[in-house]
Parts: C-alpha cells; structure tokens; sequence
C-alpha cells in the first residue's frame, strides 16, 4: 500500500494522477459516494485501487472507530491500494465535539495506515516527501 498524505488542496490528486499516469486503476472517492467502499469487496485484489476522502467514508459510517478501522485494514489487506489522505489534524481545533472526534478518529485511522504502508509520501503544496519506503521501520 501506498500511502499519500497531505493537507486539503495540496496537489495529492494531481501527484496521484501523474504517478498513475496510464496505468489501469479504479479510483474511489468517497467523498462523492461514501458508501463506495462497501460496493467494492467484489474488486479483484490485483486491481489498482485508489481510495481518496476515507474520511468521508468514516464519519458517515455506522461502525464504530474500532471496526472502521479493523474494516479498513482487512479490506485493503493483500490489495494493490494507493489511499490518499487528507490531513485534517492541524489547525484549529474544532468547537464542535462531533467533528473533534472525527479528528480523532482520522488520526487514529491514519497511524494505522501509515503503520501498515510499505510507501508514504507526504504533498506539500505540489512538493512531494518520501516519508516511509519499503524497508523502513
């Protein structure tokens, strides 16, 4: 899996698309269709599959944190993945305490990813970062 991470607005897609450039991928955005993700259990593994906004996808989502992220982490379990993420834990601190737990949650989601990630590359305003290559600890 590879992982790319980035603030809203940052050039991840952009990085993506180049990175992808004619290679066959399924590209799911779950911010358009946040229940895209459950449509996909009948994707053959060996697809390219590229999931952006799965924090969409979480904050909808009737599971709790725990399930949504074992849910995640079994679904992309052996898939040619990309997942794109948008950071959404810097900055203000949301007043709202539903959206302060999203945060949260995003935040514990995204440290399992990265933890299971064999590449992750952090967008900065267009400018790529290698974070994590395969091998690293």
């Amino acid at each position: 899996m590879h992982v790319i991470i980035g603030g809203a607005h940052n050039g991840k897609k952009a990085y993506v698309e180049k990175l992808l450039a004619g290679k066959a991928h399924h590209w799911v955005d779950c911010e358009a269709d946040c229940k895209a993700l459950s449509g996909l259990s009948n994707e053959p593994v060996e697809n390219l599959l590229v999931i952006e906004h799965i924090e969409c996808w979480l904050s909808e989502t009737d599971l709790s944190e725990t399930e949504a992220i074992r849910f995640i982490l079994e679904f992309i379990k052996d898939r040619n993945v990309i997942v794109v993420l948008t950071d959404i834990g810097r900055g203000i601190v949301p007043m709202d305490a539903d959206k302060r737990a999203l945060r949260d949650a995003c935040g514990r989601l995204y440290q399992a990813l990265i933890a299971q990630a064999d590449e992750v590359t952090r967008i900065w305003y267009g400018l790529a970062q290698s974070l994590k290559k395969r091998g690293d600890i």
